[in-house]
C-alpha cells in the first residue's frame, strides 16, 4: 500500500524535471538572443559614436560599418 504513494511521487518529479529541463533550455537560447541582439545595439553605437567623431572632423561617407 505504501507504494502507490511513492510511485506516485516518483512519477510526478520525473514528470517536474523533464518540464524543467525544457523550460531551462529555452531559457538558454532566449540568452543566446538577446546577447547577439546586444552585440548589434553595441556594433550600431559604436558606429555611431565613430560616425560622431568624423562629422566632428569633417569627413564622412554615409556608410554603416558593423564590428564583431
Amino acid at each position: 500500500m505504501a507504494e502507490i504513494p511513492v510511485n506516485f511521487a516518483i512519477e510526478t518529479l520525473v514528470s517536474l524535471l523533464v518540464q524543467e529541463t525544457k523550460l531551462l533550455r529555452s531559457v538558454k537560447e532566449e540568452v543566446q538572443w538577446i546577447m547577439e541582439e546586444l552585440e548589434s545595439i553595441r556594433a550600431f553605437l559604436r558606429d555611431a559614436d565613430r560616425r560622431a567623431s568624423a562629422e566632428e572632423g569633417g569627413e564622412s561617407n554615409g556608410a554603416v560599418e558593423v564590428f564583431g
